[in-house]
């Protein structure tokens, strides 16, 4: 493999990480404004009086407003489903947005894009803290994860931008 094709596979894989880690924050802002937003209710009052800038925090918060018989019970089941999806990506969400990469590749031809970066939560536990997540995703792992990524952005604003219209707050 040549510089030409290693430089290439570091473009696109570049390239996808920025879809990928674009698209979260396209959710965690979504999620942001409706926990701001439903300060126009009085029922959300226990979860909404601040904004927290973790994105699972976020995901908490309004997990605990659909709980509540109010104006997004409407909405329950198409915000949960985001919700749902958006869980399940946090790991590699994490991993990608604030990991180091390094490409690496084998005489053979095969390459990837390998992240890392320290775990908190294995630190505590091993009492290391230099204890790290480490993955390795070849273009073809990064082009799913954009594809997902995206759709679920797409989805999280179209679901948004109903809830915002329907409830008076399309602005």
């Amino acid at each position: 493999m040549d510089a030409l094709q290693l430089r290439a596979i570091l473009e696109e894989g570049t390239h996808c990480r920025g879809w990928i880690t674009n698209s979260y924050a396209q959710i965690e802002f979504l999620l942001g404004d409706l926990i701001v937003r439903s300060r126009w209710f009085h029922e959300y009052s226990e979860h909404n009086s601040t904004i927290s800038h973790s994105a699972t925090r976020r995901v908490a918060k309004v997990r605990a407003m659909l709980k509540i018989t109010g104006a997004l019970t409407p909405y329950t089941e198409r915000l949960g489903a985001i919700l749902n999806a958006f869980e399940l990506t946090h790991d590699t969400r994490n991993l990608l947005a604030h990991g180091y990469c390094q490409l690496h590749y084998t005489p053979d031809g095969d390459a990837g894009l390998v992240f890392q970066k320290f775990d908190r939560e294995a630190a505590t536990m091993t009492n290391n803290d230099g204890a790290r997540i480490q993955r390795t995703f070849r273009l073809a792992d990064l082009r799913q994860q954009r594809d997902e990524s995206v759709a679920l952005a797409q989805q999280a604003l179209m679901t948004f931008t109903t809830v915002a219209s329907e409830l008076g707050w399309a602005d």
